[in-house]
């Protein structure tokens, strides 16, 4: 297909939404040895810090008065699960990090698969389960817990003392006050409250060195929860609150999504907020304007990264979410208006017609200390038709450890180019610097361009980034077209030619760095588990047959003609739980002299033609022009 066979349509003025402009989101590339100082000046300040807190001394300043009583339980919007609970009864303990079975044993006590694990263990927000299940025995078995938790660690380990473990213990103790205090004795009582308070005041020394992100959120929460819900906080409610307003302004954008460019954190945070907001209200306290408008910024948002079937777009670390918890939050959203097209600040597109919904990702990774969950993602998309998902990212995990949550973070594990199997982005891999800065993004997009526009003809979305740029010379550019009734999606994906000045490294000559040749690529397509693929027989088309009903057939065309589409084995990590088997289409390529196009199309098909089409009918649908006036 030559560019003369893209006819446009004429286009009339541009919906609201519409954004003929490029958008240009530049990264800034970053100081490595700046970065380095910086994290180990850090991790000094934090060793010598974890080795005062744990003398006697240091303990001796954490005592003070003992609360009275829990004058509130806030509500968590975090659904629990009687059958989880009924797995942890049973000692098999799946927290975000890894999986261990105690066999009858605390888990206090169990081997920690990683340091990931013992933080989601020691911060108890798996007592929502327990509270789901109800009943005498999920309340003996919560509270003999929670006080084995403080024999073992209420006084002092490195792990559960750390300020966002904390904040996250006290946020869950309270919204589960009545589970573990309620109809206990009043040793067990007195014991607990006091150690919350002694939780609570080290907490308001230490909240402001969390890791910076949702660390740091989480921990100045659980301050803000600790002043609220216990008697006489009203001097650690002030402190908390001033920490969430300071982060809500470090971190939640000003088109409501996170600095992390994680949909999960904004689900996560604007669950904490609603809770605090709620909490503040029923004590008849002024709730603190930033949270308000933050709150008000970040429910349009869950809104655009929602999918048809409720739950949560798969990037840079996101997975789908737990049970309702999106609509647990939309409930309090006033508003209730629908989502935008275009988060200009988070970097990402969403497109909606008919039954399809469209979500791209048109970002540049984020911030250095904001992307250790950050996938190397850019310009893949999400595609779900009515409440089925149909092309996905593999999502992420953290229960399966660290080899597993490398590979989903790569670029093969989303659906988009992927040029000579390399990563359009890099994690850091040096072990000082790893172990200094953990497992960030490094040598991602500098420069990614998008722009939009809409009409009565559908909707036209370009991007292009330059992450391929020094190590092959090559920028990818991306071209969707969404028709106006939903039931196609055309696209063009091509490599071309980058500035040429841009050597890998300013101090590097072409000899020392030769790029390679004609490198090969593939497109990839990850399809959900429950959707059913089958390529057919000429290997000329794929049809994908969706639980809803719905039939999507799918073909690629290359710059020579039939572009090769395989189908192959993926693995699906959106669910949170343990790995779905899934399948991918392929669609393989050799770049050559210098550039390289793919012309492809999923379309609908109606139940009566639902079958592989003829070979005479799968002719590839022409891709309208930008453009177009």
């Amino acid at each position: 297909m030559t560019d003369a066979e893209f006819d446009p349509p004429q286009m009339t003025a541009p919906l609201p939404d519409a954004q003929p402009a490029p958008a240009h989101f530049a990264m800034p590339p970053g100081n490595r040895a700046t970065d380095l100082t910086i994290a180990a000046l850090v991790r000094l300040r934090d060793k010598l810090l974890a080795r005062t807190c744990a003398t006697w001394l240091y303990g001796q300043s954490l005592q003070g008065p003992m609360p009275d009583q829990m004058v509130l339980y806030p509500k968590d919007l975090r659904a629990g699960r009687a059958e989880t609970a009924d797995a942890l009864f049973q000692g098999r303990w799946s927290l975000p990090g890894g999986q261990v079975r105690t066999d009858g044993a605390t888990p206090f006590d169990a081997a920690a698969p990683n340091e990931t694990w013992s933080e989601e263990l020691h911060g108890f927000s798996w007592l929502r389960h327990f509270t789901a299940a109800g009943g005498d025995a999920a309340r003996t078995y919560a509270q003999t817990l929670v006080a084995g938790w403080i024999v073992e660690a209420g006084n002092w380990n490195d792990i559960a003392w750390r300020p966002h473990v904390v904040g996250r213990r006290l946020t869950s103790w309270v919204s589960n006050g009545a589970l573990i205090i309620d109809g206990s004795d009043l040793i067990y009582r007195s014991t607990l409250l006091r150690n919350m308070a002694r939780q609570a005041r080290h907490l308001a020394r230490t909240a402001a060195l969390a890791p910076a992100g949702e660390p740091r959120f989480t921990a100045a929460i659980g301050l803000a929860f600790s002043g609220l819900c216990l008697s006489e906080g009203q001097k650690r409610l002030a402190k908390g609150l001033r920490l969430v307003c300071r982060e809500v302004d470090r971190q939640i954008l000003a088109d409501g999504g996170h600095v992390s460019r994680n949909p999960a954190a904004v689900l996560s945070i604007a669950l904490d907020l609603i809770s605090l907001r709620e909490a503040l209200t029923a004590r008849r306290l002024d709730v603190p304007k930033p949270i308000r408008d933050a709150i008000d910024r970040m429910m349009p948002m869950l809104r655009f990264f929602r999918h048809g079937d409720g739950r949560l777009a798969l990037f840079n670390g996101a997975n789908e979410g737990p049970d309702g918890a999106i609509d647990a939050a939309l409930e309090h959203d006033d508003a209730k208006g629908r989502p935008f097209g275009f988060a200009p600040h988070s970097g990402y597109q969403r497109l909606a017609a008919g039954p399809s919904y469209l979500i791209a990702d048109t970002g540049p990774p984020p911030p250095g200390r904001y992307s250790h969950a950050a996938h190397a993602g850019c310009l893949s998309f999400e595609m779900s038709a009515r409440t089925a998902r149909l092309v996905v990212n593999c999502g992420s995990t953290r229960v399966l450890g660290p080899d597993w949550e490398a590979a989903s973070r790569a670029t093969a594990a989303q659906s988009t180019l992927v040029l000579a199997d390399t990563s359009s982005a890099r994690i850091l891999r040096g072990k000082i610097g790893r172990a200094l800065l953990g497992a960030r993004l490094m040598e991602g997009p500098s420069r990614v361009e998008s722009r939009r526009n809409e009409n009565d003809a559908g909707i036209w979305l370009e991007a292009s980034h330059n992450g391929y740029e020094k190590l092959f010379g090559l920028v990818h550019r991306r071209r969707l077209f969404l028709t106006a009734t939903g039931e196609e999606l055309r696209g063009e994906d091509l490599l071309v030619e980058g500035d040429a000045a841009n050597a890998p490294y300013p101090w590097q000559s072409a000899w020392w760095h030769k790029r390679p040749e004609n490198p090969p690529f593939t497109i990839r397509f990850h399809l959900h588990p429950d959707a059913r693929a089958s390529l057919a027989h000429d290997g000329s088309n794929v049809l994908v047959l969706l639980p809803n009903g719905d039939g999507w057939q799918f073909r690629a065309l290359g710059a020579g003609g039939a572009a090769p589409i395989s189908l192959e084995e993926s693995v699906y990590l959106g669910a949170g739980e343990p790995t779905r088997r899934s399948e991918q289409i392929v669609v393989s390529g050799t770049v050559f002299r210098g550039e390289a196009k793919v012309n492809w199309a999923w379309r609908r098909l109606s139940s009566r033609n639902a079958g592989h089409p003829k070979t005479e009918d799968a002719l590839l649908p022409e891709l309208p022009a930008l453009d177009a006036q």
